[in-house]
């Protein structure tokens, strides 16, 4: 029962050791507030832009998306009901791929 009270003892100073080491190697000091609001304020600039950058791309593909509608639709409709019967059979088919996947996950 001693030699298994020493081994403790002797596994709790080499812990002790090896956690006050990287203790010493930690650097503990905080960063300024204004180092705090910087990082804050780049983070906001950075999200702005790439909403900018996101919107700007979601204008143009919707533009392209109704300028193609509607030449289909007035120019040639025979192209427009045979682009939404693919468009439909494709959902359909993507929804069904997606069901049966979320069933044999389930």
């Amino acid at each position: 029962m001693n030699n298994h009270q020493e081994h403790n003892d002797e596994l709790k100073e080499l812990l002790e050791n090896g956690f006050q080491s990287i203790d010493e190697d930690i650097d503990e000091s905080t960063p300024s507030l204004q180092w705090f609001e910087q990082l804050v304020e780049d983070q906001q600039e950075e999200i702005k832009s790439r909403f900018k950058r996101d919107l700007t791309i979601f204008f143009l593909l919707a533009c392209c998306i109704l300028t193609v509608f509607s030449l289909t639709l007035f120019q040639m409709p025979i192209l427009f009901l045979l682009l939404q019967v693919i468009i439909f059979v494709g959902a359909s088919i993507f929804t069904g791929i997606t069901y049966t996947k979320k069933v044999k996950r389930i």
